[in-house]
């Protein structure tokens, strides 16, 4: 089931899937919205099952109760909460209001991208390996939002070929629960990994 988040100036659905056989899924996410700012992020826990689970969920704690930091002080953060914990990868990007300006800093394979509605996908590269408490390298990434512009934020567990997201943008921007009822047929023909993706769109 997709659950959505109607803010006042963006508009973000999240469809998340457990492994197949999994008690739970090992990734998790956070979305707000302030006056000046939107805050996504996505933290994929190492391997799957509760372990993943409480180092993902650590993770986005970890970002809630300090949202307010810069992104890359905010990774660092979030890195120092894993020292006991499995370890995640994880991204997390902020989308100034005011100056329409986007801040992105992922470590390890949560992908994010951003369509506009002319032109090619917006796609910052995250930095390498995973968050453990371990020094880590980190490099944050800025670029203007584009006018209209839809963003995906996935972990690994989704693999969108250029069909697929022509078909998620189009359903998206229609009617959302056609956008859930393919999902939902995907999640089933791929449920060999934990899945989570967020889509969202300016109102």
């Amino acid at each position: 089931m997709i659950k959505h988040y109607p803010f006042e100036k963006f508009e973000v659905s999240v469809f998340q899937r457990a492994k197949k056989d999994k008690p739970c899924c090992g990734d998790s996410y956070f979305v707000k919205e302030t006056d000046s700012y939107l805050i996504c992020a996505v933290a994929d826990g190492l391997g799957s099952g509760i372990g993943a689970k409480e180092a993902s969920q650590k993770a986005v704690e970890t970002i809630e109760s300090n949202h307010t930091l810069p992104v890359d002080l905010l990774m660092n953060k979030v890195n120092q909460s894993l020292i006991k914990h499995r370890g995640a990868v994880v991204t997390i990007f902020k989308i100034d209001y005011t100056d329409k300006l986007v801040s992105f800093c992922g470590v390890g394979n949560v992908n994010f991208k951003i369509y506009p509605q002319i032109g090619k996908p917006i796609s910052p590269l995250p930095n390498r390996g995973f968050l453990s408490g371990q020094p880590v390298r980190l490099q944050v990434q800025e670029f203007n939002y584009p006018d209209h512009a839809m963003f995906v934020i996935h972990s690994d567990g989704v693999t969108l070929h250029a069909n697929q997201v022509h078909s998620i943008k189009k359903m998206y921007h229609v009617v959302a629960e056609e956008a859930e009822s393919y999902l939902d047929n995907y999640a089933k023909l791929n449920n060999n990994d934990d899945l989570t993706i967020l889509i969202g769109k300016p109102l």
